[in-house]
C-alpha cells in the first residue's frame, strides 16, 4: 500500500509541470492568436512595427503620409514615387515588399486620428480654412498655379505652428473629410455601385502587390463609371466607394 501511494505520489509530481506547460503554451497560443492575426499574404498585423531603425521609421512615416495625400489626389506619379521609396526602405531591411505599407507606419498611419485638429489659433484656422477651399476648387478645376500657391499658403501656416509639412491638409482644416465631404456617396445606382466598388476592391489590392497593369486596368474602368455618373474625374475614388 506504501508502495502504492509512493507511485501515485511521483505520477503526481511528473503531471503538474507537463499541464501547467500545456496550460501556458495555450495561453502564449491564445495571446499570439490576437496579436497575430494574419492578412491574406500571412503577414501577421503588428510583425512589422519597431522592425524599422527611428531614422528609417521617420523616412518611411513621411513618405506613407505623402502617398496618402497623393492618393486622395490622385496623383499617379507622385504615388509611384512615395511607393518606390518606402519599398526602399523595406528593401534595406529585409521587410518583403507585398507587406501592406499601413503595417509598417506608425500607428498604421501618420498624423492621423484628430492629432493636428485644433492645434492653430483662430486667426490661423480661418486662414488655412480659405486656402484649403480654395485649394480644393482648384483641384477640381486642375488650376496648377493656383494649387500650388495655396499649398504654399497652408504649408506656410503650418510652418508657424510648427505641423510638419508632411501632414495632409485634410487633417488640419475645419472638418476637412477629405475635402468632398461625402458628397458622392449614394450618387451611384446600386448596380453601378456594386461595380465600383468591385473594382475599388481590387485596386486597392493590386496596389498592394504593385502590380500596374492592373492597378491601371481598374482605375480605367472606375474612371468609366465616374464618367457615365457625371462624377469629375479628380473626385478620390474612396470618395466614391461604399463605406465599409
Amino acid at each position: 500500500m506504501k508502495r502504492i501511494l509512493v507511485v501515485c505520489a511521483v505520477l503526481i509530481a511528473l503531471a503538474v509541470p507537463v499541464l501547467a506547460q500545456d496550460a501556458d503554451d495555450s495561453r502564449r497560443q491564445g495571446d499570439r492568436d490576437d496579436a497575430g492575426r494574419q492578412d491574406s499574404r500571412g503577414h501577421r498585423h503588428g510583425q512589422w512595427r519597431g522592425r524599422l531603425s527611428s531614422e528609417d521609421q521617420q523616412k518611411f512615416d513621411s513618405y506613407y503620409s505623402r502617398w496618402l495625400e497623393y492618393r486622395r489626389s490622385n496623383n499617379q506619379h507622385e504615388i509611384a514615387s512615395m511607393e518606390e521609396r518606402m519599398r526602399d526602405v523595406m528593401s534595406h531591411n529585409n521587410i518583403p515588399s507585398d507587406v501592406p505599407f499601413d503595417q509598417i507606419a506608425t500607428d498604421g498611419n501618420h498624423g492621423r486620428d484628430g492629432q493636428w485638429q485644433g492645434r492653430l489659433s483662430s486667426e490661423d484656422q480661418q486662414k488655412f480654412d480659405s486656402y484649403y477651399s480654395r485649394w480644393l476648387e482648384y483641384r477640381r478645376s486642375n488650376n496648377r498655379h493656383e494649387i500650388a500657391s495655396m499649398e504654399e499658403r497652408m504649408r506656410d501656416v503650418m510652418s508657424h505652428n510648427n505641423i510638419p509639412a508632411d501632414v495632409p491638409f485634410d487633417q488640419i482644416a475645419t472638418n476637412g473629410s477629405r475635402g468632398y465631404g461625402g458628397q458622392w456617396q449614394g450618387r451611384l445606382s446600386s448596380e453601378e455601385q456594386q461595380k465600383f466598388d468591385s473594382y475599388y476592391s481590387r485596386w486597392l489590392e493590386y496596389r498592394r502587390s504593385n502590380n500596374r497593369d492592373e492597378i491601371a486596368s481598374m482605375e480605367e474602368r472606375m474612371r468609366d463609371v465616374m464618367s457615365r455618373n457625371n462624377i469629375p474625374l479628380d473626385v478620390p475614388f474612396d470618395q466614391i466607394a461604399s463605406r465599409r
